[in-house]
C-alpha cells in the first residue's frame, strides 16, 4: 500500500524544481510586459510630443493669419457660428427644412474655413 501511495504524490525536490521552473516563468511574463509597457509608453510619449508639435504649428499660423486678414476671419468666424447655429437647430427632435440644410452649410462654411487656414 506504501508503494501505492508514493506513487501518486510527487517527491519533494521534484516539487521544488516545478516551482522553480514556475517561478522563472512568471519572471519571464512579468519581464515581457514591462517590456512592453515600456515600449507602449514611448510610443504614445512620442506621438504625444508630434501631435502637440503640430498643434502649436497651427495655431501660429492660425494666429498669423488671423492678423493678417482680420476682415476675413471675421466672416469665417461669422461663418462658423451660422453653422453651429444651424447645427443645433437642426439636432432638435423635428425634422424641418431647416435640418436638411444645415448639414451641407456646415460642411460648405468648413471647407471655407479650412482653405482659408491653409
Amino acid at each position: 500500500m506504501d508503494n501505492e501511495t508514493n506513487k501518486y504524490q510527487t517527491p519533494k525536490k521534484e516539487m521544488a524544481a516545478d516551482s522553480g521552473s514556475a517561478t522563472e516563468t512568471v519572471q519571464n511574463i512579468l519581464d515581457q510586459g514591462t517590456e512592453a509597457y515600456d515600449k507602449a509608453e514611448q510610443v504614445v510619449g512620442e506621438a504625444y510630443d508630434k501631435t502637440t508639435q503640430k498643434v502649436k504649428e497651427t495655431y501660429g499660423k492660425a494666429k498669423s493669419y488671423s492678423a493678417e486678414n482680420p476682415d476675413k476671419t471675421i466672416l469665417i468666424a461669422l461663418g462658423i457660428g451660422i453653422g453651429i447655429g444651424l447645427l443645433l437647430s437642426a439636432s432638435s427632435s423635428h425634422r424641418s427644412r431647416t435640418g436638411r440644410i444645415a448639414q451641407p452649410v456646415v460642411n460648405a462654411l468648413s471647407e471655407i474655413a479650412r482653405e482659408f487656414i491653409r
